[in-house]
Formats: structure tokens, sequence, C-alpha cells
């Protein structure tokens, strides 16, 4: 008696691991889907792979253009009063979608845009809801709005940058943040139907190409620097 239940025993252990066995090698053979990811907050190079799922904001071309301009003016008169360049400015407006030029350079002067180029926005700030949202705190990964004096020129993990100042109190933690202008690959040089197209942690991040075009106007700032104002 004692050895037949022995006997069970082990037949049914037995019996119970070849069936697990047989359902591992099932889980192992089921084919992997990819997922798309539905709040992507975790890399500064993070690309849009879920650009599929969110449709870019409603914005007016025209209406956007005029309040770039009236921006225009506002940091001209600025510069003018506070010992800032009076040649050049840059300006991005936050409400046009990031997979459109929205980065301009204003030659002060002729009161005209000479370039504009691609500019990604804060993990921070995205919503996926069309708005935007911005804040000046820091961890907060999102963009903030405001002047900014471009600084010093510098090396750092993302390569070639500028440091910013945050002149305006939206804005005025952004040395102690680490919010500088920089460049990353992952930030296009033509227009894209993808969107949105990546982001940074709260940098106004270009792509290197479009940097190194900034960077023929910084290098001439001299003891006047050049303003940078995002607006929205």
């Amino acid at each position: 008696m004692k050895n037949a239940l022995i006997f069970s025993v082990i037949l049914l252990l037995l019996i119970g691991n070849i069936y697990f066995y047989t359902k591992s090698k099932e889980v192992k053979n089921v084919p992997f889907r990819a997922m798309s990811v539905s709040n992507p907050t975790t890399s500064e190079n993070l690309t849009a792979a879920s650009a599929t799922n969110y449709a870019a904001p409603a914005y007016d071309m025209s209406t956007e253009m005029r309040k770039v301009k009236a921006n225009e003016t506002e940091v001209k008169e600025y510069a003018k009063n506070n010992k800032c360049n009076l040649d050049y400015a840059f300006i991005i407006d936050m409400r046009i979608p990031s997979h459109k030029k929205r980065f301009f350079i204003y030659n002060l002067k002729k009161d005209s845009i000479i370039n504009a180029g691609f500019v990604a926005h804060g993990t921070g700030s995205e919503t996926f809801k069309g708005a935007l949202v911005f804040s000046n705190k820091p961890d907060s990964r999102c963009t903030s709005l405001g002047k900014y004096k471009i600084g010093g020129s510098y090396k750092g993990i993302w390569g070639f940058s500028y440091k910013l100042q945050g002149i305006d109190t939206s804005n005025n933690n952004a040395f102690a943040r680490a919010i500088v202008l920089h460049g990353h690959a992952c930030v296009p040089d033509r227009e894209t139907d993808e969107f949105p197209i990546c982001f940074s942690y709260g940098c106004p991040m270009v792509s290197p190409i479009f940097l190194q075009i900034l960077k023929s106007y910084i290098s001439k700032q001299g003891k006047t620097p050049i303003l940078l104002s995002i607006i929205y």
C-alpha cells in the first residue's frame, strides 16, 4: 500500500513536469508583438513610436506668423533697452506642431525671417491631446516659455551646446535646470508627416545641421547676446 502511494505521487509529479514543459514551449513560440508607447518620457532622443496614434494639433499658420511678428517687435524693443543684439533674434512658436518648421531666425534690422528649422520640445510638455503644457520647475522636463539670452558654448553630454539664461519669471530656472540649446540627430532637416518628431528634457533641441546655421550667427554676437524667445 505504501509503495503504491509513493508510485502514485511520483507518477503525478512526472505528468505535471511534462505538462508545464509543453506549455512553456508554447509560450516561447508565441510571436513577439511590438507595443506602441502611449506616454514616451524616458529618453531625450526618443522618436515618435506612436505617431500614428495621435493627430497633430490644429493651428492656423497665418495666425501664428502674426504672433511671431508681434513677438519680434517685443524682442527688438527689449534688445534696445537691455544691451542685447540688434542684428538677429531667434523665435520659436511652440503652437506650431513639431513636424513643421517653427524655429525662426529674424533679421531685426530688416524685420524679416531669414531662415527656419525644426525644434523639439520637452517630454513633460507633451500631452498627446493637442495642447502642450509648460513649466519652469526642476525635473519637470517641460519646455519653459519666455526670453533667453544665448550664452557661451561648450561640449557636454549632447555634444556642442549653448548655455541659456532665462530672463523672465517663466524661465528663470533655465540655468539651474541645465536647459541649453543643442543638436540631436533625431530632429529632421526636412518636413515630415511623422508627428511628433522627438523630445528633449526641456531644451530647445534642433538638428546638428541647423545648429551649425545658428552657430554662424551666434559666433558674431560678441558682448551683445542674441535673444531666443519661446512663445505659444
